[in-house]
């Protein structure tokens, strides 16, 4: 996974900022922002990511303008709770929390666009509540693997050492302070365990709702594309981009947004409510 996670290296932004809501689910507290009217759309963020990184990366602006757009932070990231327990962090039980804030929100049913592990989450829903997904945007992420065992990195987040997962992907300073600013280390590791301890695979023949599926050039095409097949779609690659790039602005510069957004509006006019 190259490049990740230089989104994080966004400015926080402060103006129009958005409404945040919570709800309960499982027992746990669960945040999401709530911006602009019209037809809904789900976002759902990677690992390591919040809901507010989709603003700051401009999707929010770029989607507000004609639709209702509800960022949700999946358990263990964001605003929302975040328990060390893995057994809190099963795929179907975090869907299902995504599901909650739709409720919350008043909305019956919804495009669902998520991003690398969001991706993964997206798919969880489309295929466990078919009936809640009008589309499917997935980004960056092939839904066809089965979890093997917990990473040793995720082994050691749990016990409060961020240090393997920032070697791993060669993290810089600038990212570093900002994973350990905003995220829980325990709760990370307890975020990838749960998912991998459960052996929990995605049943993508459960998906109805038309797909949009698209990766950078310079991530794993070869990969996503068995998503894209299982699906019935073409893959659409972003030339040039990797797994960061092809999210945040920052990598990729604005030609990142010019090159997903249009996609995706074709993709929601095509296949809206």
């Amino acid at each position: 996974m190259r490049g990740y996670p230089s989104w994080s290296r966004q400015e926080r932004r402060d103006d129009g900022a958005p409404t945040v809501r919570t709800v309960r689910s499982r027992g746990h507290t669960i945040s999401y922002e709530d911006t602009g009217t019209g037809e809904p759309v789900v976002l759902i963020p990677g690992y390591t990511m919040s809901a507010a990184d989709w603003r700051d990366c401009g999707y929010v602006d770029g989607l507000a303008t004609a639709r209702r757009v509800i960022s949700v932070d999946p358990l263990g990231h964001g605003l929302s709770d975040k328990p060390r327990d893995p057994a809190a962090y099963p795929w179907p039980d975090v869907a299902s929390d995504i599901v909650a804030a739709m409720d919350s929100a008043g909305i019956e049913r919804a495009a669902v666009w998520g991003y690398s592990r969001g991706a993964d989450l997206a798919g969880v829903v489309a295929s466990n509540f078919p009936d809640r997904v009008t589309a499917l945007i997935l980004g960056g992420q092939d839904l066809t693997w089965v979890p093997p065992e917990p990473a040793p990195w995720a082994l050691a987040l749990a016990e409060g050492d961020w240090l393997p997962f920032w070697d791993l992907y060669a993290m810089p300073d600038e990212d570093r302070r900002y994973c350990a600013k905003v995220g829980n280390a325990r709760a990370l590791g307890a975020v990838h365990i749960g998912a991998r301890s459960s052996g929990y695979a995605i049943d993508l023949s459960r998906i109805t709702a038309p797909a949009l599926v698209y990766c950078g050039g310079n991530d794993d095409p070869d990969e996503v594309t068995r998503t894209a097949d299982a699906l019935g779609v073409e893959l659409q690659v972003l030339p040039g981009l990797d797994h960061s790039d092809a999210f945040s602005p920052v990598g990729g510069g604005t030609g990142t947004l010019e090159a997903v957004l249009p996609l995706v509006h074709a993709h929601l006019e095509r296949n809206g409510p």
